[in-house]
């Protein structure tokens, strides 16, 4: 156990320095607190970012709260997540390839004592980072050059904690089915249970928001002769708390055989629905600005000398409200029937919806509201699995025993641009995904399994001026649990 902590240690510092990183490259990370991230587990983000109503044992769900209280008793689940994205950005006549990669959360599930479940962790909220250059050309030089680039991100440590105050499940007595040849006469009398069961959870997620956003826009001529040289900079600092509730509805329908024979025959049919609410949060930020004009040595990008301060001003405190937001999902799994080689067949679907037109920064020097709209992801998976419950795995074809995933999703995004006709335009993204999960058998009866996942999709259009981006993202991510031996929170007796 201490082995499995110094290495859960290591890993949420790998990941709290990894945010320090460029995490986009995305020239639209300009407006409001950057480039949103989702749900980019690799298990999740495999079926299209799909996860609402999801209530596996094995994996820490944080988009639902609710779902902690499924995690599997004296099983906590540790989990650390790490992505890449290769991007293609084109305009009508030019084009860029970036690419970044690294750790990105850390989740730590914790079954605390039967029907309670907790979860905390580290994961990204967003990430800015670009650099867009132009530059002014007369006979064939260059002579002016504007940049608007910038860098940061801002994170959020979570802690989380759920309850199912509602599980009850019931068994009919036994009901004949008669078994008929192709005559119609009956060779045989098979007796099925019926089985119902209704389960309900609730919980919520404390976050502690925090992190920076600086940008930098300057503008130079090539020569000292040709005039004065601009430069602002503006640092956003911010951190508070947000909320999150969920709740999780789960109902299953069966029929059992009452003996081993016929077991081929049962049914096993469930249905999840999951939603969240997010209230409107108001962190507390400081905001520096620091403008002034100055001289370049050795042409473009050269060595300053500052010639005069324009404006200066240190941690002026304001507020930044980030707006109120739902989301909600249903699943339909099919299976297991029984114990022995049985398959499972999941399909999902999601709708987020956050008012990021009422977003606003608010300071005594300022108030920005982004020019942002309302933002709403919708997104559809599947998974199969085609063995997914045994008693003897190692009897088990291990082929058999991966989940393979599909999605897809369309994002109508909270970007306004304003093209090259100045009208504002709003941005659309849309994708597929793919992936697999990898059970790991190395410990007796464990939950651990690895996932991967990738997605490739578009944001954005080139008409008219603007630009988008064409991606590949890749996913990989792992969880792992004890064996069967190694329980938590037990409270152990001697004789």
């Amino acid at each position: 156990m201490l082995r499995t902590l110094k290495v859960l240690l290591i890993a949420l510092v790998a990941t709290t320095g990894s945010f320090a990183q460029k995490g986009t490259h995305s020239p639209y990370s300009v407006f409001g607190l950057g480039e949103l991230q989702g749900n980019d587990y690799a298990a999740f983000s495999a079926m299209g970012g799909v996860s609402m109503a999801n209530f596996d044992s094995s994996k820490v769900n944080t988009l639902n709260p609710a779902s902690y209280s499924y995690l599997a008793r004296y099983t906590p689940v540790f989990q650390f997540g790490m992505n890449g994205r290769f991007s293609r950005y084109e305009t009508s006549n030019a084009s860029t390839v970036q690419r970044q990669f690294g750790l990105n959360q850390f989740q730590l599930g914790l079954p605390i004592k039967k029907r309670w479940g907790a979860a905390l962790g580290l994961k990204p909220y967003s990430f800015t980072g670009y650099t867009i250059s132009e530059y002014t050309v007369e006979d064939g030089d260059s002579t002016e050059l504007y940049t608007n680039e910038g860098y940061g991100a801002v994170s959020d440590v979570y802690l989380g904690v759920a309850y199912r105050p509602v599980e009850k499940f019931t068994t009919s007595d036994p009901i004949p089915r008669y078994l008929k040849d192709s005559t119609g006469n009956i060779f045989d009398t098979v007796y099925f249970k019926r089985k119902l069961g209704h389960r309900l959870s609730v919980g919520g997620n404390v976050n502690y928001i925090f992190g920076t956003s600086d940008r930098v826009r300057t503008f130079q001529f090539w020569s000292a002769s040709l005039g004065l040289n601009s430069k602002v900079e503006n640092s956003l600092r911010l951190k508070g708390f947000n909320y999150e509730f969920g709740f999780n509805y789960e109902f299953s329908f069966g029929l059992e055989s009452t003996s081993t024979k016929h077991q081929e025959k049962n049914k096993k049919f469930t249905v999840g629905i999951g939603a969240a609410y997010v209230p409107e949060a108001k962190l507390k930020a400081f905001n520096d600005i620091f403008s002034y004009s100055y001289i370049n040595v050795g042409g473009f990008n050269g060595a300053e000398v500052i010639s005069d301060t324009i404006e200066y001003i240190n941690d002026d405190q304001g507020t930044v409200v980030i707006p109120e937001g739902y989301r909600g999902g249903i699943e339909v799994r099919f299976g297991p029937k029984n114990y022995n080689n049985s398959s499972v067949f999941r399909i999902a679907a999601d709708v987020d919806f956050q008012k990021w037109s009422k977003y606003t920064e608010d300071f005594s020097s300022m108030t920005y509201n982004g020019n942002l709209r309302d933002r709403m992801r919708v997104g559809l998976g599947i998974e199969y699995t085609p063995i997914s419950v045994v008693l003897d795995r190692a009897k088990t074809p291990y082929l058999g025993t991966i989940s393979y995933r599909l999605g897809g999703y369309y994002t109508m995004t909270e970007y306004m641009v304003q093209n090259s006709l100045g009208d504002l335009t709003g941005l659309d993204a849309y994708g597929m995904s793919f992936g697999v999960g990898l059970p790991i058998r190395v410990a007796k009866l464990s939950n651990t399994n690895v996932n991967f996942g990738a997605n490739f999709g578009k944001l954005g259009t080139t008409e008219n001026g603007l630009i988008q981006e064409k991606y590949i993202g890749v996913f990989f991510g792992v969880s792992l649990t004890p064996g069967v031996g190694d329980k938590w929170f037990l409270k152990r007796k001697y004789d």
